[in-house]
């Protein structure tokens, strides 16, 4: 048995493979998803990429030759891809005990403690990804190796050679040093564009020879990052699974569909981001005292000088009530807003989190424990409520259009179809899976 392996499941072009998974006539043809406000390409087909479209790049400069080559256009759907999210990583938690998930289209899965994986690697990572597309229909590639960094590196074999056939378990000695020979030395896990340049000015251009060099040589140029993702690399296992932390900043901004001036706008903007944070705060059962407010003109106007406005509020006591931190937020914003500027976007950021179980109390300013009693249970019923009605909560967690954050909301975030600066999605598909009117029909 290894005692220590890891595998690293990986989601293959996560929001064009959510949106092919209800529209299976775009399998094998080119397909975009685009940012918030239909800004930029974030998601690429294969096809798209052999077509050579840029991640990032603005879909106004080739809103042409996306029509020229019949490229399927996709705003991007948050609710519908963090809910096929959820359901990848709920099969992979069927299958493995120790799973840490990573972000909306990566997992890791920890089989030094699972003896029906050790025994047969291949046959267990085959069975990984079978089991997740048959569920979900979500294409993954698998990579195994003895550590995180190894499991990413065989992960980029399993997605860049096609006779993989999407998997890649790097058992073998021999196997690592070949796959090591010819990856560059950018592709691996951690190392970015500035190591990159400095591994080069050594000399270094492959994970080869970047894992040949002496940890002496690794500490005296670089972080002691660097020195474990060395060690990592020659199957000295520095990083185990991390439990997921709750979050010491939460931030929620946007910018808009059309630029707004007016204070009353901005206001219910700024309102509606408070609400959503405020969800997020309760969420990991914590507490803020610190709330931000900002907002911004554009950077890329050349005919208007870019300008942001920004200030914060303290409570007294740290809180998580939407109500409390509402009414902290727009004195913020009156005291901030300066007219005649034509904002582009704002947001809200909540700092000085604590754990709601541990919190401290100002010195000379008890808070009410029957007001304290009544305002959790009224905030938890209005996340309950929000939350059986059509998946609310999942949606505001990945970018709902709704400014008000939900069905039960607080006035003053003001009423979302009234809002015609929200963010713009003219190519929005339906929400398959979270909304009952948008459930597919079949004949």
């Amino acid at each position: 048995y290894h005692s220590r392996i890891f595998a690293l499941v990986d989601v293959n072009n996560c929001y064009v493979s959510c949106e092919r998974v209800f529209d299976p006539s775009l399998n094998g043809k080119p397909v975009v998803v685009l940012s918030n406000n239909d800004g930029c390409v974030v998601a690429r087909s294969a096809e798209a990429k052999a077509l050579g479209i840029k991640m990032g790049i603005p879909y106004f400069q080739i809103k042409d030759f996306l029509q020229q080559h019949r490229v399927a256009v996709f705003s991007s759907n948050y609710a519908l891809y963090a809910d096929m999210s959820a359901r990848v990583m709920n099969t992979l938690e069927q299958l493995c005990p120790d799973v840490e998930v990573y972000s909306i289209d990566e997992a890791f899965l920890y089989l030094g403690r699972y003896p029906a994986a050790l025994n047969d690697l291949t046959a267990y990572a085959k069975l990984i990804k079978t089991t997740v597309e048959r569920h979900t229909g979500i294409p993954v590639g698998v990579g195994v190796g003895k550590t995180k960094t190894l499991a990413k590196l065989a992960n980029y074999a399993a997605k860049k050679y096609p006779a993989t056939q999407g998997i890649c378990v790097l058992d073998k000695e021999s196997w690592i040093e070949r796959l090591m020979a010819i990856t560059p030395v950018e592709e691996v896990w951690g190392i970015g564009r500035q190591h990159t340049k400095k591994l080069h000015s050594l000399g270094i251009t492959t994970v080869e020879q970047f894992a040949a060099m002496p940890h002496s040589l690794v500490r005296q140029h670089f972080s002691v990052v660097m020195e474990r993702t060395n060690l990592e690399l020659n199957g000295v296992m520095c990083l185990g699974l991390e439990a997921a932390m709750a979050k010491q900043e939460i931030v929620s901004s946007r910018s808009f569909s059309k630029k707004i001036s007016e204070l009353e706008d901005l206001s219910q903007a700024v309102m509606g981001h408070v609400s959503k944070a405020a969800v997020k705060l309760r969420k990991q059962q914590s507490v803020c005292k610190i709330l931000v407010v900002f907002a911004k003109t554009s950077a890329f106007n050349p005919n208007e000088p870019y300008q942001s406005i920004r200030g914060q509020y303290q409570f007294i006591n740290a809180t998580c009530d939407t109500r409390v931190m509402i009414a902290g937020a727009r004195q913020v914003l009156e005291r901030i807003y300066k007219p005649n500027l034509k904002y582009a976007k704002a947001g809200v950021m909540l700092c000085a989190i604590q754990d709601q179980a541990t919190i401290v109390d100002d010195l000379f300013e008890k808070p009410d424990l029957l007001k304290q009693q009544q305002s959790q249970k009224l905030m938890a019923m209005m996340d309950a409520i929000n939350q059986q009605m059509a998946h609310q909560s999942k949606a505001q967690a990945k970018g709902s259009s709704k400014g008000n954050g939900g069905r039960l909301y607080i006035a003053s975030t003001g009423i979302a179809k009234q809002q015609d600066w929200q963010m713009n999605r003219a190519f929005l598909s339906p929400s398959y899976t979270t909304k009952l009117s948008d459930l597919l029909t079949v004949h």
